[in-house]
């Protein structure tokens, strides 16, 4: 699969008349793997084909039931910083064009067209798709710790707890904890196949993810405000003046005034990541190195450095929205992801350690969805179920 970003790039420069597969062996080499690419490009310069062959998108978008994949995809779009030259083939809006230019770009090199003639896993592992549906995806559910070492599960109806004076469900429905100690810290934890949210007495509010633990004083006393994160958690943090807040794992301290942001540092794995989307923050590693991010970046550690990079806003907080959104991320990577929502042990072969996957399916839907992502990606990968050990292999 070609790299969504660099195809992008080829793609802006030819319809811009920069660049020909003549004297590119980029771009001559991109449309030698997807001779249908160019073909798509040329039809679509002129407005009745134009119409053609939008009707022919949607109607695809339809029948392969790729709502999400649309999503993805105008995030490839929502790159484009602005429109291309009118040329003399072409006085329609440049705009659509090329938008939907990209869309078909994107759909052919995803292998979405294939859609249309068979569906890999129904037509070759029935029985590995039938197994799949039965995994559903993870809920609501969460556990909250007490300093005195008891614990209450939290009812599975409600979506999170707010502190205060008591502890309530969001919906302002009373819990059952008794009465608690507010000078004493707590934790709420999610399991695999869980998720909660919680508001801290000061009004932050936090969304946890599967097998993430928050711990944090029941009041903020003293001049910062501290909380412990091991997991995944998205924070909106409430402003509060000369309060700096801070969020401490393992791996990394975020400290942060006034801000939303996305916090990925489970402590096994080997890359933690800081993701801005409002305000500032300030990113710190235990080798000293320290990073300010201002929105739309995101830090990653590895324990070694600490980089800053550029990323999608809406691709690191997908997990919040129901979604699962990968941009060409390496498949172990992005099946850890998938494994801890549903609950599953997933073994990935050695030759399969370098492939990526691209796509976007969501995370309400049960795990077959998830393999017809893997599939489009790759369809000589093998998937064996046993029970909800997944193994995938060539």
């Amino acid at each position: 699969m070609h790299d969504i970003e660099n195809t992008v790039r080829l793609l802006r420069a030819y319809l811009k008349g920069t660049i020909h597969p003549d004297n590119d062996m980029e771009l001559r080499t991109l449309f030698e793997a997807y001779p249908e690419l160019r073909e798509m490009v040329d039809k679509l310069g002129e407005s009745d084909n134009l119409h053609r062959e939008l009707l022919k998108y949607q109607k695809l978008i339809e029948i392969g039931g790729l709502e999400r994949e649309k999503r993805v995809l105008s995030n490839i779009i929502n790159r484009i910083e602005q429109p291309i030259p009118k040329k003399s083939r072409s006085q329609k809006n440049p705009i659509v064009w090329y938008a939907v230019a990209a869309c078909f770009i994107a759909l052919t090199l995803l292998g979405i067209w294939k859609l249309k003639y068979t569906d890999p896993l129904v037509s070759d592992e029935g029985e590995v798709v039938r197994l799949a549906e039965n995994i559903l995806p993870g809920g609501n559910r969460a556990t909250l710790h007490f300093s005195d070492g008891t614990s209450l599960g939290l009812d599975q109806r409600h979506a999170g707890i707010v502190i205060g004076d008591s502890i309530t469900y969001n919906d302002g429905s009373v819990t059952s904890v008794p009465v608690y100690d507010k000078t004493n810290m707590m934790t709420l934890s999610t399991p695999r196949g869980g998720q909660y949210q919680i508001v801290l007495s000061d009004g932050t509010k936090v969304w946890l993810n599967a097998e993430t633990r928050l711990r944090y004083p029941v009041q903020f006393t003293g001049e910062q405000r501290l909380v412990e994160l091991d997991g995944e958690a998205y924070f909106e943090v409430a402003k509060s003046h000369g309060k700096p807040f801070l969020v401490a794992t393992a791996k990394e301290k975020i400290e942060v005034l006034g801000t939303h942001f996305n916090v990925y540092s489970y402590p096994d794995e080997d890359e933690s990541k800081v993701s801005l989307l409002e305000g500032k923050v300030k990113v710190t590693i235990p080798k000293g190195l320290v990073k300010e991010l201002k929105p739309g970046d995101q830090a990653i550690n590895n324990g070694a450095n600490l980089v800053v990079q550029q990323m999608p806003i809406d691709e690191s907080v997908s997990w919040k929205n129901d979604e699962f959104m990968f941009n060409n991320e390496l498949l172990g990577t992005a099946l850890a992801q998938v494994a801890r929502w549903y609950d599953l042990d997933i073994e990935i072969d050695q030759s399969l350690q370098t492939i990526t996957l691209w796509g976007s399916v969501s995370r309400l839907d049960s795990f077959d969805k998830v393999l017809k992502i893997i599939k489009m990606t790759d369809d000589k990968i093998k998937v064996k179920i046993e029970g909800r050990r997944v193994r995938l292999m060539k």
